[in-house]
């Protein structure tokens, strides 16, 4: 029998002393094995089990041997072999692999030269907030409905540029894909803009320019100048992804909700803040910080199995630390002269990470002069493992704590295109139904979604993960965007933005919801070993449409057990765009937007909880 080597342990970062240069080095692929020609093909006898019977009779001897053999290789083979015909095994329904990208799905492979350098920079300056110049807004009617006087130096200390909240209620949504490699990039991340790194850990997607991916306070020449705000920098996000800024400062974070930081390393400190510009808190989970946390004036904000290497310092109310490691700030209660309040869960009894995208592993190593062919790549859907006691602490990065899941058996969800509102949501429902009811997993390419009825999770450990904030618009006769049925454990909802509309008349009847998990009066216990999750999930009840008259009567109702939230941004809007043509109702408030008064966007409850042992981190 043929000798078996075990492939190679992953390496996270590694330095290749020959080329002078780091290498990111993915995880080894089990099927490469079986496809790699230099492995003996013979590990495994050929004779079936008629066959072995068929010598038993000659050689009683050789029978016991050939016995023992062949449970010697099912068992170390039985792995490989289940894991093969997992990936490998087709069906009718089988989904393309790679899927059909549209063009709210951007991929991008890491520059090699100076020329490709600036031609991706340019590409993602598309996705950035829009940016005002002074001499612009100096010499604008703009500047003077502001209460600016024409003299520049009424404030000496403004910006040459600031970057503006314009784009607050796009209906625009854009992901975009990095496959592994090195950007020395600069990008500021707009409205409705998600960053994901496509390699198997953080590492494997680094940001190396000035700045990197950042967000600073926004809309410094009207609010509050020079300073700016970030009271509104909402709905953006990175995941997956490292970043080592060259220039000095570290890495700037200055957003408030619904802008969470996920499955990061930082190599450098990271500043949840800008000068002196208003904040009003968000999260940050599995992550590694190698510098300092600064929270500046952050009103709140919750860290989830982070480590901090150099501490963290700042924050103005209240700050969370669950499953955290390092140096990780004492508890206090905030009432001890100045100072945020501290709170600290060091030991959480269960942590469930947000299921995320990776290419599938072909390529061995990329460089900064490798990458991925765009033309010749797989995607896989990788599921973390629930974790509990000591191994719910800290970052989780390994693939051993993953399940994998080939993308043949996953719907990437589009948009319907149809101008009729009605025939889209139908188109929309009956599409994304069908995969469901044929048990895949559901991932939502960025865009807008309105629905004529629920989406019905029906079987354990389904997905559905939305990309770029993809928005699901509730159905108007009150069923909610999603309902998870009862006894149905380890179901994972992450990634999603659920919006209400206005009511029909059998919607005003009914008891309407955003999102339902269970069955009122249905006794469901869950599964306390596969919980199910809600993963950066986000509900608003008004805001981007036009129509004040949006309501339901509860954004998210719990009726199931043993659930998680991890992120959770429940929001009535306390203000609205702007009808064309309409002035804001408050301009010393703000003069972009309408501030929502009594009997618009109502909504009576933002959650409702019937079901026990459910545990619900930050909550917002």
């Amino acid at each position: 029998m043929a000798s078996y080597t075990k492939p190679p342990q992953e390496q996270l970062w590694t330095k290749d002393t020959a080329q002078g240069s780091d290498s990111l080095i993915l995880s080894s692929n089990p099927l490469a094995i079986a496809n790699d020609k230099s492995f003996p093909s013979n590990h495994v006898t050929s004779r079936t089990p008629l066959e072995i019977r068929s010598i038993s009779r000659k050689r009683p001897r050789h029978y016991i041997k050939t016995i023992l053999c062949f449970l010697v290789v099912a068992v170390v083979a039985a792995p490989w072999i289940k894991m093969t015909l997992r990936v490998t095994s087709k069906r009718a329904d089988d989904e393309p692999n790679p899927p059909a990208l549209p063009s709210t799905m951007v991929l991008l492979r890491p520059p090699s030269n100076e020329r490709e350098i600036q031609s991706v920079q340019a590409v993602l300056a598309e996705y950035s907030d829009p940016i005002l110049y002074w001499n612009e807004f100096s010499n604008s009617s703009f500047k003077a409905a502001h209460g600016f006087d024409g003299d520049e130096s009424a404030n000496e200390n403004h910006p040459l540029y600031t970057y503006t909240s314009s784009n607050h209620f796009s209906s625009k949504r854009t992901a975009l894909l990095f496959t592994p490699g090195i950007y020395p990039i600069d990008i500021e991340i707009g409205y409705y803009t998600s960053l994901y790194g496509l390699g198997p850990h953080p590492n494997a997607v680094l940001f190396t320019g000035d700045k990197g991916p950042h967000v600073p306070a926004l809309d410094k020449f009207t609010d509050r100048p020079p300073f700016g705000s970030g009271l509104n920098t909402f709905w953006r996000s990175m995941e997956n992804i490292a970043t080592r800024p060259s220039g000095k400062g570290g890495m700037t974070w200055a957003v408030s909700q619904a802008a969470p930081l996920r499955r990061m390393h930082i190599h450098g400190d990271l500043n949840l803040f800008d000068a002196g510009a208003w904040l009003s808190g968000g999260m940050g989970a599995n992550m590694v910080v190698d510098g300092e946390v600064n929270f500046g004036g952050q009103q709140q904000w919750i860290m989830r199995n982070v480590h901090l290497k150099k501490g963290a310092v700042g924050g103005a109310w209240s700050l969370v630390f669950v499953g955290c490691e390092g140096n990780v700030p004492e508890e206090r209660t905030g009432m001890e002269g100045s100072g945020p309040s501290v709170s600290l869960e060091e030991n959480p009894r269960v942590r469930m990470e947000k299921p995320f995208i990776v290419l599938k592993d072909r390529q061995l190593q990329y460089s900064q002069t490798e990458s991925v062919a765009l033309d010749d790549y797989e995607l896989e859907l990788r599921v973390p493992k629930v974790s509990f006691g000591k191994d719910a602490v800290g970052p989780q990065f390994y693939e051993s704590d993953e399940e994998v899941r080939n993308f043949r058996r996953v719907n990437l969800g589009v948009p319907s295109t149809s101008l009729d509102p009605t025939i889209a949501a139908i188109e929309n429902h009956s599409i994304l139904q069908k995969a469901l009811d044929q048990g895949k997993d559901l991932v939502l390419s960025p865009g807008i979604y309105s629905l004529s009825s629920s989406l019905e999770v029906k079987y354990p450990n389904q997905v559905i993960l939305g990309l770029a904030f993809a928005t699901l618009i509730a159905p108007s006769n009150g069923m909610p965007c999603i309902h998870v049925h009862s006894k149905v454990p380890g179901v994972r909802i992450a990634g999603v933005m659920l919006e209400a509309s206005v009511l029909s008349s059998e919607g005003r009847e009914r008891h309407s919801s955003l999102l339902q998990w269970g069955e009122d009066g249905v006794l469901d216990g869950g599964d306390e070993d596969n919980p199910g999750l809600l993963s950066d999930v986000f509900a608003r009840v008004g805001g981007s449409s036009l129509d004040r008259s949006v309501s339901t009567d509860v954004m998210v109702v719990l009726h199931s057990e043993n659930v998680i939230g991890d992120n959770v941004w429940l929001w009535r809007a306390d203000h609205v765009a702007l009808r064309p043509g309409e002035e804001a109702n408050f301009p010393r408030i703000s003069p972009l937007y309408r501030q929502t008064v009594l009997g618009e966007c109502q909504v009576k409850n933002g959650l409702i909880v019937n079901g026990a042992n459910v545990t619900i981190g930050a909550m917002i």
